[in-house]
């Protein structure tokens, strides 16, 4: 009896122990979002700007799916922490089509459903939100 109840509770033990190791290895942090959403603005995939997306957006179309494959490579990302819940984004990439640099600002949150963006459009007053918060530079923009 003692052996069956032993094994119930390791068996329980390690049940528990593979499923919150499996959300832990899932779970991205908020500075993948920017990324995220740059490839999916390229790839015109509005069903992953969806998922991206704190709030539905009427704009977009769930069922769309990507339309190439283009990645974004050579970018830089700047973020600044409002709080635990709370990032703010700078991106400046390379477009793989247009060969310019283009900037997109975001505001990063958590949700019940992992890191999104706060909002489709872009923050009027971005500057303003981060200006008494500390930058940091996450990647490099790499001149070519």
């Amino acid at each position: 009896m003692k052996k069956i109840i032993f094994a119930a509770g390791l068996t329980a033990v390690l049940l528990i122990t593979s499923a919150c190791g499996d959300k832990a290895a899932s779970d991205d942090g908020p500075e993948t979002v920017p990324v995220e959403w740059v490839n999916a603005h390229i790839q015109k995939d509005q069903g992953t700007m969806v998922e991206l997306l704190d709030k539905e957006q009427s704009a977009l179309d769930p069922e769309d799916e990507a339309d190439n494959d283009l990645k974004v490579e050579n970018y830089q990302l700047i973020e600044w922490k409002a709080d635990n819940d709370r990032y703010f984004y700078e991106i400046k990439y390379e477009h793989p089509e247009e060969n310019r640099i283009r900037t997109d600002r975001m505001e990063v949150v958590q949700t019940n459903n992992g890191w999104k963006r706060a909002k489709y459009g872009d923050i009027s007053d971005f500057d303003e939100l981060v200006s008494s918060l500390e930058p940091k530079v996450l990647e490099e923009l790499h001149n070519q």
